[in-house]
């Protein structure tokens, strides 16, 4: 059993909520409303520029481990086409994030980081996204998770992907702790874990499905619920 942590880091997606729908196509749609497109650009313009800028930038982000903010993709694509939108980009970037996606909270994770929170143990979120974090604010605010949540690490913002360590060690240092007191929780070996494991905190494995559990380098826990019986019982 680890020490009782002093600060606590959540992954996002997959481990404090649930993608339900990612509809790419709809949140496009929704931009290009808010688009005023060049003389002799169409829409088979957009896309084709979109599907090179996504061949050529955002599908290298898991190779180098590099983030492709959503910002700078979008640019991409519209700058060289000439677009013009009516809107500012961080109205643009929730927005097509508003159209496009939708999510709902993991079972249990409401009760375990009020938990957290009367244990007086701060806690953050450290999200590969290639959005902001304003947006993964707006998400948790719709299942009243933000109250709980101090810091935000987003790799939009910090240029580099979990499981580089150091979006990992800039959380820390967010908290005002070293990664040595921070346990941190995720779903996903490769990132998450392999992330945690080499930045130095301790590392919880949120597996969805029950099975071996000595095959994962990690503690691993099937349920929100077991995660606070491993805090409550740290010492």
């Amino acid at each position: 059993m680890p020490r009782r942590p002093r600060g606590l880091l959540f992954d996002y997606g997959g481990t404090l909520v649930e993608e339900v729908r990612f509809d790419t196509r709809q949140a496009t749609e929704w931009l290009l409303t808010h688009a005023r497109l060049a003389a002799g650009v169409t829409l088979a313009h957009v896309v084709e520029r979109a599907q090179r800028v996504t061949r050529e930038v955002a599908d290298q982000r898991d190779v180098f481990h590099i983030e492709t903010p959503w910002v700078a993709l979008t640019r991409l694509i519209h700058d060289a086409l000439g677009t013009r939108f009516d809107a500012d980009i961080e109205t643009l970037e929730l927005g097509f994030w508003k159209a496009g996606v939708e999510t709902r909270p993991m079972p249990g994770v409401v009760e375990a980081l009020a938990y957290f929170r009367s244990a007086g143990i701060p806690m953050g979120v450290v999200s590969n996204s290639s959005f902001r974090q304003h947006v993964i604010r707006y998400e948790l605010s719709n299942h009243g998770l933000d109250k709980f949540i101090s810091i935000f690490a987003a790799s939009a913002e910090l240029a580099v992907r979990k499981p580089n360590p150091l979006i990992m060690e800039a959380a820390a240092g967010l908290l005002g702790l070293s990664c040595a007191d921070i346990w941190f929780v995720g779903d996903r070996l490769d990132t998450d874990i392999a992330g945690a494991t080499a930045a130095g905190m301790t590392p919880i494995l949120l597996s969805h499905a029950a099975g071996p559990r000595a095959e994962a380098p990690a503690i691993t826990v099937t349920h929100w619920d077991e995660s606070v019986a491993l805090v409550r019982d740290a010492v």
